[in-house]
């Protein structure tokens, strides 16, 4: 968790760290009675291919995958998203082309877009709140990994993963992390063996 995060509510800090400024205990209460906290197991699905996903989810506790698959039935992992972060599809309401799943017993907050545009309206916000702003950060940043996959090696995406964000090589099982890196878990393996020989 961050050190700037006041509550131990992950969705309040979504939101005064979006804001910008403290809520009153009226908008505190507003925000928390908006969200639903669900609890899934490991490897539940929150939402599926082709279902309409009007659902925003905040990670209170746990690990939550966003993949798809390709023509073969092949998984690919297109994001995860762990304590405190934020994540699902901005296509919303459409039909989603994803699935979102748990790879770990998990927590999260969730929210229709509807009821999360009135409040917004709500709590007086208006343009100066875009609650979709870190999940088009996480699409950014997507981007930027599959052109780092077309650029680069694939040990030297598996080294930047693992120095950006050692926590989920820790726990995610290698076969999530070689569909993330578009590499056979086999390959995987290799690399880390290399990888390891070498220090």
């Amino acid at each position: 968790m961050r050190s700037d995060m006041k509550y131990t509510t992950p969705v309040l800090n979504f939101f005064t760290y979006q804001f910008g400024a403290d809520m009153t205990p009226l908008q505190e209460e507003a925000v928390l009675n908006a969200y639903k906290r669900e609890r899934f197991k490991k490897r539940e699905l929150l939402f599926r291919q082709g279902d309409s996903n009007t659902r925003h989810y905040i990670v209170e506790k746990g690990l939550l995958r966003l993949y798809l698959l390709d023509p073969k039935g092949k998984e690919i992992n297109i994001l995860f998203a762990k304590e405190n972060q934020i994540i699902g599809d901005l296509a919303t309401p459409e039909p989603t082309n994803f699935y979102l799943e748990t790879t770990e017993d998990s927590i999260v907050y969730s929210i229709e877009e509807k009821e999360l545009q009135s409040l917004m309206e709500y709590l007086d916000i208006g343009s100066s709140f875009d609650p979709s702003h870190t999940l088009r950060r996480s699409y950014i940043s997507i981007q930027k990994r599959l052109v780092s996959i077309l650029s680069k090696s694939a040990e030297e995406n598996y080294l930047e993963f693992k120095q950006k964000h050692p926590d989920l090589i820790q726990r995610l099982p290698q076969y999530h992390i070689a569909a993330f890196l578009g590499i056979s878990p086999e390959f995987l393996s290799k690399i880390i063996a290399k990888t390891t020989k070498k220090k």
